[in-house]
């Protein structure tokens, strides 16, 4: 099967999902960004075992430390419940956070004494990045759903945070599509030949003109202003690049194509969620600061 025809269909299977969990059910069944918190974590764990696998292959001596690696998937759920009103349990659940992680840098401690192997930077270094890395900003994803701008109820009676969290899929996916076609029927100049060598100035300008176009037209819909929406597109499409990329420079140094092979024609769930992992936190961070109603 053709790659493109493989990634169109995994789009088409997953696209559904990805919205049905970020819609969820109505607040008077669970609460709201319930589904999609859920689906964020699980993206994180998925994310986080790609990148142990990776990361140990390449370093065969180095055994990341697996408890500071999975604070990527509870800082999602942590900026959940910090969204929730009367949690009061979450300073328990941070506490017990605190302790596991201390534990953790303990058991190193051990680990390098029993073993003689000082490899202490690397085994809690590489945890902290992905912990960084997906965590954080998997936590920008929460955030954004559940943002909240105090416009009036509008389009089909969505929340604001789902709205922006559409518009900024909206950008992005237009802008993966209008680069991937542009760039290879017209890209001449590489954009960077070390990181990604199939990428062209001409693609990612396309890409950044596809994507805000796609913002501003889906803003009356969602109910945004427009220029607002244009600003966001312009930001949700320049930055997923930049996370594409950044993500082409942590394979390359692991000598690898994909971070796995779970998402037919698109990789592991790192390689094809790259771009809206860098775009959603951006748009949840300028939400603060645009005037978001029309």
């Amino acid at each position: 099967m053709a790659e493109l025809t493989k990634r169109v269909l995994t789009a088409l299977i997953g696209i559904p999902l990805f919205l049905l969990a970020l819609v969820g059910p109505p607040p008077t069944v669970l609460p709201e960004g319930s589904t999609w918190t859920a689906l964020v974590m699980l993206i994180a764990l998925l994310g986080t075992v790609e990148m142990l696998s990776a990361v140990e292959r390449k370093y065969p001596e180095v055994r990341v430390n697996r408890v500071i690696a999975l604070l990527s998937v509870y800082l999602p759920l942590d900026a959940w419940l910090n969204a929730q009103e009367l949690v009061p349990f979450l300073p328990t659940v941070r506490l017990t956070a605190l302790g596991a992680i201390l534990l953790a840098l303990g058991w190193e401690v051990w680990q390098a004494e029993r073993r003689g192997n000082l490899s202490v930077w690397r085994n809690v270094g590489f945890g902290a990045l992905i912990a960084l890395y997906l965590g954080v900003l998997l936590s920008g994803w929460v955030g954004l759903r559940l943002r909240d701008v105090g416009c009036d109820d509008g389009a089909g009676g969505l929340s604001e945070g789902l709205r922006l969290v559409i518009l900024t899929c909206v950008s992005v996916w237009l802008c993966d599509t209008g680069a991937y076609f542009v760039g290879k029927r017209f890209g001449r100049r590489r954009m960077a030949p070390l990181l990604s060598p199939r990428k062209s100035w001409e693609g990612a300008i396309a890409g950044v003109l596809f994507g805000t176009a796609g913002a501003v037209l889906a803003s009356g819909w969602l109910e945004v202003s427009p220029l607002s929406a244009g600003v966001m597109g312009v930001l949700a499409t320049c930055m997923g690049q930049v996370g594409d990329l950044f993500e082409s420079a942590l394979k390359r140094e692991l000598e690898i194509k994909d971070f796995g092979g779970l998402l037919p024609g698109h990789g592991g769930v790192m390689d094809r969620l790259d771009s809206l992992l860098f775009a959603l936190p951006v748009i949840y961070v300028v939400s603060h600061f645009l005037p978001i109603c029309p």
